[in-house]
């Protein structure tokens, strides 16, 4: 019996210790995370969009920022109220939804100024953002309270890219369309809380694996004397 109760509590103490190294090594990556997204975002060589995104799928984190080129004919066009661009100005963007040639639909903000939508094959080059979150305005009919495919889902029965694109330029019958862009900096992806209250908390978390691991040799001591 005492046997069996020293091996549990050996695998409990030995899973504890585990449990809190793991939750250092978390806090530890986090806080590495943190410190690179503080260096300067380096632009990286523009893709084809089915390079690093699929439609129906998640955008990955790498897929993030990239400038991506792809052509496809617009199908309907939304305004999209209360956005703000790099200089903290509230406007309402142009946002179509392209068919792509290939497959699928993407959201493409296309200005913040009104512009009738292309007819035909249109060829986009623009950056790629995660989707919208957090609503900027009233939904209603024609108007995009945030920029996020899961709004249109029920308009176009294809499958969605996630996400969507800032449109840099667009080319319609061989001729590029001239537009107001919108001028918003990279999305810069977070991370909760400073690089040093990451580093105290692996420094807890280990300590918390120690003061397990000596648990066990201290009770016997109090046991003993």
């Amino acid at each position: 019996m005492n046997r069996a109760k020293s091996l549990g509590v050996v695998l409990g103490t030995l899973a504890l210790m585990a449990t809190f190294i793991a939750l250092g090594f978390w806090q530890l990556d986090r806080a590495a995370k943190l410190k690179e997204l503080q260096k300067p975002y380096q632009e990286q060589p523009f893709v084809d969009l089915f390079e690093v995104a699929r439609p129906a799928e998640n955008l990955s984190g790498n897929s993030v920022n990239r400038i991506v080129k792809f052509s496809g004919k617009y199908v309907i066009q939304f305004d999209a109220p209360g956005q703000v661009d790099s200089k903290n100005a509230k406007k309402t963007w142009l946002v179509g939804l392209m068919e792509i040639d290939g497959g699928g639909a993407i959201l493409v903000a296309r200005s913040d100024r009104g512009a009738e939508m292309p007819p035909g094959d249109v060829e986009v080059t623009g950056r790629l953002f995660p989707r919208q979150y957090a609503d900027r305005s009233e939904k209603r009919d024609g108007i995009l309270s945030r920029i996020d495919p899961a709004l249109v889902s029920s308009i176009y029965p294809d499958n969605l890219y996630d996400g969507f694109v800032l449109a840099q330029g667009e080319i319609s019958n061989g001729k590029a369309l001239s537009l107001p862009r919108i001028d918003l900096q990279p999305a810069r992806p977070t991370v909760p809380g400073f690089y040093w209250q990451h580093i105290a908390y692996v420094v807890i978390w280990w300590l918390m694996a120690v003061v397990v691991l000596f648990l066990p040799f201290y009770s016997r001591w109090r046991r003993r004397q």
